[in-house]
């Protein structure tokens, strides 16, 4: 049920082009392609990649807000109901030792492991991760997803120039994310440099 919900879906909400994972003909070879291309036709500038991950994502998707996403971008409202009420209304039971545990509600986010979650996840955090594409004749830059997580790309002519575009782009992905109660995991956020 939740793949053909999900084909339904993505008819009605459009991803970014920089958005990865979760959808057909946007993979992880697609991604890495992406940043590649910019790395090649640069490669006499200096470069930071700023690699991200949101921490706990699926976990603190809020329902609510996540229908509203849904509902601004034009989906369909017996759609709009079934996700969240597949999303509320989750039950575990935990077999151990051939011991079946008593039910759990689980009416938290949306579970990993999901072939719809991916996709859910990429609509709940496309403003975190819209493109903020700069292209001037001495800095280009983006960002770019593959589901949970994000990635920054600059590269410019000086040092500075690429030191503060990064920090700008990396501020306001923080900032968008921490409105949605969420937030970069420090251990998993890491950055490499090319250049002098």
């Amino acid at each position: 049920m939740e793949r053909m919900v999900l084909l339904e879906v993505a008819k009605e909400l459009e991803l970014e082009e920089t958005q990865f994972g979760g959808r057909r003909n946007r993979g992880v070879h697609n991604a890495v392609a992406v940043v590649y291309e910019l790395l090649a036709a640069h490669s006499d500038y200096y470069t930071v990649i700023l690699s991200m991950d949101v921490e706990g994502g699926f976990d603190r998707i809020d329902m609510d807000m996540m229908a509203d996403l849904q509902v601004a971008c034009g989906c369909r409202n017996d759609y709009v109901l079934w996700i969240r009420h597949w999303a509320l209304q989750r039950r575990v039971r935990f077999r151990f030792n051939g011991q079946i545990s008593g039910e759990y509600h689980l009416g938290k986010g949306i579970p990993q492991g999901s072939p719809l979650s991916p996709f859910l996840f990429g609509v709940y955090v496309a403003d975190i991760f819209c493109p903020r594409l700069r292209y001037s004749p001495t800095l280009r830059s983006f960002v770019a997803s593959y589901v949970d997580d994000g990635v920054i790309v600059v590269t410019g002519e000086s040092v500075a120039m690429v030191k503060g575009r990064v920090e700008e782009t990396f501020e306001d992905c923080s900032r968008v994310a921490r409105g949605r109660g969420m937030g970069f995991s420090g251990l998993k956020t890491e950055w490499i440099g090319f250049g002098d």
